[in-house]
């Protein structure tokens, strides 16, 4: 009995002595250190195309634009930019579909936040800018390890509730930089007569490109002497169930009722949104044509139209480029 006591105090005095379990680390997610932006960002959609002679003045607008409207302190643009091209090698099935949501009779022709603004987009864009968003994005990105798929990280924050709501977040690539040359299935690129009406740009001939003639843009270090060029275009979009991204409902325990200071995309309610590069066969052909071309990767936050109208409708959004 006394050897049993004298077992039963070597095990007590065992057990105080050992060393406690440290608490566990918590595992770092790829969005923890982002903040959301609480500020609206516009997206601006020009409707464009390759064989546009007219189409330099649509791209000086959309320089002019980014650079007015533009925050130094976080170093974003408060544009969200996309040039949909119709008509030539480079529209694919996103813009097809922007066509059919932001239908025009014309190019270059300009969207600004849902509305036809035509060709008139600063003060449309100032007046989008005073909106209060309820809701907000950013996100991070990288390619896997083969290359051949981007991977987005959205995170979304409510910055007001927001009761029987439905909202999608969609990610899209976009590539810049391609020369301004008519551009047609198969053939090889030619110079078209391009026609001016803004001294930042030159008038091109069938056999000189149009140029930019002064420095015009710090954001994008084009030049003076520079050729002119197509940028912004969303060639690929996210693979998600839904064509306009992943339905926040769905992730939210609450379904369709959101609450200021929620946020989507953290360790605990993840999104993922992969984008095809290499298996995506325009993009290819871009990349064949133009070896130079840069990318940017945007998430844009769409809801449903309540007009009666098909479609969706931007609520707010986030750009950038690596």
């Amino acid at each position: 009995m006394k050897q049993l006591a004298y077992l039963s105090l070597a095990a007590v005095a065992l057990a105080s002595c050992t060393k406690p379990e440290p608490d566990p680390v918590p595992e770092v997610y790829i969005t923890d250190s982002l903040t959301v932006n609480p500020d609206q960002k516009v997206l601006v959609i020009e409707t464009t195309g390759t064989w546009c002679q007219y189409c330099p003045n649509g791209a000086e607008l959309m320089l002019i634009a980014q650079n007015t409207y533009f925050d130094s302190v976080s170093g974003e643009s408060m544009i969200i930019p996309f040039a949909s091209h119709t008509g030539d090698p480079f529209e694919t099935s996103v813009q097809t579909a922007l066509n059919t949501a932001f239908p025009t009779t014309g190019v270059p022709n300009f969207y600004v936040q849902n509305s036809d603004a035509g060709q008139d987009i600063l003060g449309p864009i100032a007046g989008a800018l005073l909106n209060e968003p309820k809701v907000g994005v950013t996100h991070a990105w990288q390619y896997n390890a083969t290359g051949d798929t981007i991977y987005v990280y959205p995170k979304v924050q409510f910055f007001q509730n927001a009761k029987d709501a439905k909202y999608y977040v969609q990610s899209y690539l976009l590539v810049t930089n391609i020369d301004a040359k008519e551009y047609s299935a198969g053939g090889i690129p030619v110079n078209l007569n391009q026609v001016s009406s803004v001294p930042i740009v030159t008038t091109g001939s069938g056999s000189t490109p149009s140029r930019w003639t002064s420095q015009v843009d710090p954001l994008s270090g084009k030049v003076g002497d520079d050729t002119y060029q197509h940028d912004h275009i969303p060639m690929v979009a996210g693979l998600t169930p839904n064509a306009f991204g992943v339905e926040l409902d769905s992730i939210n325990p609450l379904g369709d009722d959101f609450f200021e200071g929620d946020i989507f995309g953290s360790k605990y309610t993840p999104i993922v949104i992969k984008i095809p590069v290499q298996g995506n066969v325009q993009m290819q052909a871009v990349k064949t044509l133009m070896p130079n071309v840069k990318i940017e990767v945007a998430t844009l936050l769409w809801e449903p139209r309540t007009d009666g109208e098909l479609g969706v409708l931007f609520t707010n959004g986030f750009i950038d480029k690596k």
